[in-house]
């Protein structure tokens, strides 16, 4: 029989990730039996770490000096987009796994939150909130990756990924579904969910909250090409709630920026499992399209010299910011992202005042006072580009950058794509249009799913 998410390992990770909680109830340990255990069980490490970690390797400002001429390793075959990421079967199915083990931590709780009798009626709806908005969250990352950008006039044949919704290992595994039916099940969940939704979540970012479904809600619109209800959606998340842009003017560095979980500007925390004191690579091309005064580089990159940028892997971007503190940017929803989709939307609909306006109440809290001049333009396009870079260096390493770039290559924005050796040989291209901007189902996956239509 076909398993819930296709292989037992996954269960295994599962439950030795939350060994307080288990289907049988040894010695020690205890079943989800209130509506604190569930409320606890939202706040599971697993779920705050829940976009992978990878996403970095697949996107264009990445560089990597050590890979090896045989890609070895499975970094080396994401990072040169190869068809498949570990061949081995059974194995590790990485990035599905980790979101789909993230899925089956929210139908837990959307499943059985109601056969709770302890606490209000209110206390389980809200937990069953946010469990759908956690949901939501993560079956956009896979219907981003696993399945083509959306396209309306395709979206209800294009294939995307299965919608589980059972918490049991023995279920008949879904097939996949299209990905119209992905995106409606998004949104309805998300809009579903907002009504029980608390307002606020200053003490933990983490949690669901009404602006985060708006916030979510902004980005999945976003995705689908419908600018009007990105910008309204965002909006939305910016008007509700307490979140606020971090003004980088006011910081002496990096380490004053406060651990997420309860840092201003997000509205909806996530960190992509990457450690604190982990670092990137950037590609020379992405340093140098930076303004030097860009106070982002102060405070997140090594070795900026006399911002030439001529060395490759002498500047490195530090998760922990510098100097290292608890500076990691949030890989879910934040205010800047907000600012950024309601600029790009009217970039798009021609509107450059408001673009522009968007754009300068973020930039004017990335560069100091003393220096900054205001972006304008009468120019569409160069608004628009304005607002693509402004994406890529605010969102930098945090997971996002993949799907811009599916976006802006779905309308041939984006050139091809290389990736060299440490010598400074070319080893792998991503020609623009490729297939390789959809990711190929595991072959872990389909190992129990012979039957299912394999990407090309």
């Amino acid at each position: 029989m076909k398993k819930y998410i296709c292989f037992l390992s996954i269960m295994v990770l599962l439950l030795s990730s939350c060994n307080k909680y288990l289907d049988i109830e040894p010695k020690g340990v205890r079943l989800l039996e209130t509506t604190r255990d569930y409320d606890e069980w939202l706040n599971n490490i697993e779920l705050e770490n829940s976009v992978p970690s990878q996403l970095n390797m697949l996107d264009d400002c990445k560089d990597l000096l050590t890979i090896s001429s045989t890609l070895t390793s499975s970094n080396d075959r994401i990072y040169t987009w190869q068809e498949q990421f570990v061949e081995e079967v059974p194995g590790s199915a990485l990035i599905w796994q980790t979101l789909y083990k993230s899925i089956y931590l929210y139908n837990t709780v959307i499943n059985n939150i109601e056969k709770v009798t302890d606490g209000t009626v209110q206390d389980r709806n809200s937990l069953k909130g946010e469990a759908l908005l956690g949901r939501a969250f993560e079956y956009l990352y896979l219907v981003n990756l696993y399945a083509k950008v959306y396209d309306k006039t395709t979206a209800d044949k294009d294939l995307a990924v299965p919608f589980v919704t059972s918490v049991d290992v023995t279920d008949v595994m879904p097939g996949r579904s299209t990905v119209q039916q992905i995106y409606d099940q998004i949104i309805t969940d998300i809009k579903t969910a907002i009504p029980d939704l608390p307002k606020e979540n200053a003490s933990n970012r983490f949690r669901g909250t009404v602006a985060a479904a708006y916030g979510v809600l902004a980005r999945t619109y976003l995705y689908m090409g419908n600018y009007s209800e990105a910008a309204r959606n965002a909006q939305l998340a910016l008007d509700n709630g307490t979140a606020k842009v971090l003004d980088y003017t006011a910081l002496p560095d990096a380490k004053s920026i406060p651990h997420v979980m309860k840092r201003a500007d997000a509205i909806y925390a996530r960190l992509g499992g990457t450690s604190y004191l982990g670092s990137e690579i950037p590609v020379l091309s992405f340093l140098r399209s930076f303004d030097t005064k860009d106070l982002r580089l102060k405070f997140y990159y090594t070795q900026l010299g006399d911002y030439s940028f001529t060395v490759r892997g002498r500047t490195l971007f530090m998760h922990a910011g510098v100097p290292s503190g608890y500076a990691a940017p949030s890989w879910g929803i934040s205010v800047a992202e907000m600012y950024l989709v309601i600029a790009e939307a009217a970039a798009r609909n021609n509107d450059l005042t408001k673009a522009c306006d968007q754009l300068d109440s973020l930039r004017k809290r990335r560069f100091p006072t003393a220096s900054y001049q205001k972006f304008t333009s009468t120019d569409q396009e160069q608004v628009l580009q304005k607002v693509i870079a402004e994406r890529s260096f605010e969102l930098a390493f945090c997971g996002m950058r993949w799907f811009d770039m599916r976006r802006y290559d779905a309308e041939g924005r984006m050139p091809a794509v290389e990736r060299y050796n440490g010598t400074g040989s070319v080893i792998a291209t991503l020609q623009p249009g490729s297939p390789r901007y959809v990711l190929r189902i595991p072959l872990q996956v389909m190992y129990f799913n012979p039957t299912w239509e394999q990407n090309p």
